[in-house]
């Protein structure tokens, strides 16, 4: 086999290789940002449900961004 190619080989696959982990990396903080907006929302809606006159804007803003 050629050197050209397995260079270009070993060189394509360690490239493919950082992708993957630079994916896994950005699917991870995806993951905890959304875990951080549900707590938020459950937060809103607890404070806004216990308030002597919850807003309807907030509970509707909340209802729809769980579809």
């Amino acid at each position: 086999m050629d050197s050209s190619t397995i260079i270009s080989r070993v060189i394509a696959s360690v490239i493919s290789i950082m992708q993957a982990s630079n994916l896994r990396n950005r699917l991870y903080l995806q993951q905890q940002r959304i875990e951080k907006m549900e707590v938020a929302l459950d937060d809103i809606n607890r404070i806004n449900t216990n308030s002597e006159t919850p807003n309807p804007l907030i509970t509707g803003i909340i209802e729809r961004s769980r579809e």
